[in-house]
């Protein structure tokens, strides 16, 4: 065998050979350039992607309603405390509104009932509705509330027909008599509720009373009066005195003074006094029911005279409705 030195191959045959024999053959080399023993290749590589796994679905949702739960936490504690809460929902309500009424669900038409002397805008301030209010949220309890509040109007009822009509059902007072206080006059009912300011001669046909507290006892008094309907037509005025009694006003000029109490009685005594003695067509001032056991006449002449009525056997006095005694003057 033939000595090689370091570094160089033993020649053993061709290079086909040493293939057969499972001997790698050295690659062939340019002769020009010199090569580096145990050259190593250097390997470049391209950066790898990393992909994470996928959150599942339900995860998902519910991690997207955690954030939807904190933001809109964040948008109420944000507008609680900065105090917008109110003029947001007043601009929700403002909105909604607005789409109601250009849907036709605004007022178009108000149908009244009952009125004959409440005036139509009376009517309509107290309702407090128009073509900006929506049916659907209109209050009509509080209509009511307000309508009854109208000096004619004893009671109502509001009601809502779809899509636009307001229908007004009102009960009003009646007129019962002209109450005439401190230079004003003014029509009231049989409660004493004042209506509305009146002049005289719109109402003749009512009667008048005049003075502090004429107008809620009124009542009682035409009540007492009906019994003596000859009376009642020579009636000017009720004047109420002190609050306590009545002096009517007649048609004469006469002043018939009644008591405080056994208004009947005393009327009953009158209306037979005139019937015998014809008391009431004589030139007269006053006729006084107020003692409870005689009747004063007073004349307009100057040697006016006091009559007596308890003269008379069958004369009841106001208060005991007894007959006097006999002379008594």
């Amino acid at each position: 065998m033939q000595q090689v030195r370091r570094g160089t191959v033993r020649k053993r045959g061709s290079q086909q050979a040493l293939l057969a024999r499972g001997i790698a053959a050295p690659r062939k080399t340019s002769t020009g350039l010199p090569v580096l023993a145990q050259a190593r290749r250097l390997i470049t590589r391209t950066p790898r992607t990393i992909r994470l796994g996928r959150i599942g679905s339900h995860a998902r949702s519910k991690w997207l309603v955690l954030c939807a739960l904190v933001f809109g936490s964040a948008v109420v504690y944000g507008a609680v405390i900065g105090g917008q809460t109110t003029r947001a929902y007043d601009a929700l309500a403002s909105a909604l509104e607005r789409s109601a009424i250009a849907a036709g669900f605004g007022v178009k038409k108000i149908a009244v009932t009952g009125q004959l002397h409440a005036t139509d805008a009376a009517i309509t301030a107290a309702l407090g509705a128009g073509p900006d209010t929506m049916m659907l949220g209109f209050d009509t309890d509080a209509a009511k509330t307000r309508l009854e509040t109208v000096p004619w109007i004893r009671h109502a009822q509001v009601m809502r027909l779809l899509p636009s009509t307001l229908q007004v059902m009102v009960e009003e007072r009646s007129p019962f008599a002209v109450w005439q206080s401190k230079g004003q006059t003014y029509v009231v009912d049989a409660e004493g509720v004042v209506l509305a300011p009146a002049l005289r001669d719109a109402y003749t046909d009512l009667p008048l009373v005049v003075g502090e507290g004429a107008a809620k006892n009124a009542a009682a008094l035409v009540a007492q009066l009906a019994a003596h309907d000859d009376l009642n037509k020579q009636i000017l005025a009720a004047i109420r005195v002190g609050d306590r009694r009545w002096t009517l006003k007649l048609l004469s000029g006469a002043e018939v003074m009644l008591p405080d109490d056994n208004v009947p009685e005393a009327l009953a005594s009158l209306v037979k006094l005139d019937g015998e003695r014809r008391v009431l067509e004589r030139d007269i001032a006053t006729v006084d029911l107020r003692l409870l056991d005689r009747i004063t006449v007073r004349l307009r002449a100057a040697e006016a005279t006091r009559l007596q009525d308890a003269t008379q056997d069958d004369i009841p006095t106001a208060s005991t409705k007894s007959t006097p005694a006999k002379g008594k003057t």
